[in-house]
């Protein structure tokens, strides 16, 4: 169990990571209103940062 919690960890820092990152480039390409893509990337970070959380309640649930 130890192992799977360890995995389960380092899935959710580099899920976390990602979050960041997306957002970061949303951010830079906010100077556009009309970009549908920074649409897109806010709702790309919502669903990693959601799937962060997820990890982190699997991680707990194997304490």
């Amino acid at each position: 169990m130890d192992s799977d919690a360890a995995e389960l960890s380092s899935i959710t820092t580099v899920v976390s990571d990602l979050a960041l990152r997306v957002a970061g480039v949303a951010e830079r390409r906010q100077h556009d209103p009309d970009d549908p893509i920074v649409a897109r990337l806010h709702e790309i970070e919502r669903s990693l940062v959601t799937a962060q959380r997820r990890l982190r309640d699997v991680a707990r649930a194997l304490d």
